[in-house]
């Protein structure tokens, strides 16, 4: 029994790790991982939200 107790205190805390530094912040809204913002990157969204309208208006017609 004692050869399962490593392996499952390993898996218990790395479990534990992955919520608290990966789930529970994304939960949230914070990603660390997140790219910066660029004016490269705002063009692009804005761009996209451009052409995310321009289909959704041909689908009406």
């Amino acid at each position: 029994m004692s050869g399962w107790l490593l392996p499952a205190l390993v898996l218990v805390a790395a479990l534990a790790a992955t919520y608290v530094c990966c789930l529970r912040p994304m939960r949230n809204g914070v990603c660390h991982r997140s790219p910066v913002r660029t004016p490269a990157a705002d063009d692009l969204n804005r761009q996209l939200r451009q052409a995310h309208a321009e289909r959704d208006r041909l689908r009406t017609q």
